[in-house]
């Protein structure tokens, strides 16, 4: 069996808050707004707003100002630090990668100097010179290198024209 709602259990759209209100319900009371004081007493005034520190607010500012600037000038000096290592880490970069175009083992490389890219590649190239490994003595002929023999194929041409094979 359903059961009917009473008129002390809300109906859903009493519940929820916009719904249809149920004619059998009472009206919510409002609220009472405070009783006005007696003609007696004084009513309280509002709060005066204090007069600010001028002084006080002009030597915050300053010294946030002061410490800006401070840390302004310790940025500038870490930048122009980061400036000179990165500039010094480009050189090396070069002087790396010019020692590496010519080969240079490790510990040679390390003795490539210069400024520019000019300088580098000339000393690059001279340690190079030096470090080149020389040509063994007594290769006996066999090196790619070598010019081609002027009598190779003799043989063969002379018993082409002889017995014409």
């Amino acid at each position: 069996m359903p059961q009917t709602p009473t008129p002390e259990t809300p109906t859903p759209a009493e519940a929820i808050p916009g719904g249809v209100v149920n004619p059998a319900t009472p009206p919510a009371t409002p609220e009472q707004p405070e009783a006005p004081a007696p003609e007696g007493e004084p009513t309280p005034a509002a709060p005066v707003p204090a007069e600010p520190d001028y002084k006080a607010l002009y030597e915050k500012i300053q010294a946030d100002l002061d410490a800006t600037r401070e840390r302004s000038t310790e940025a500038g000096v870490e930048a122009d630090e980061l400036r000179a290592q990165v500039a010094q880490l480009q050189e090396q970069a070069l002087r790396d990668r010019i020692a590496a175009e010519y080969a240079l083992p490790p510990v040679l490389a390390a003795l490539v100097q210069g400024g520019d890219e000019d300088t580098v590649r000339k000393h690059a190239e001279a340690l190079a010179a030096v470090a080149a490994p020389k040509p063994l003595l007594g290769a006996g002929g066999l090196t790619p290198h070598a010019e081609p023999d002027p009598y190779k194929g003799l043989a063969e041409k002379l018993r082409q024209r002889r017995y014409g094979i």
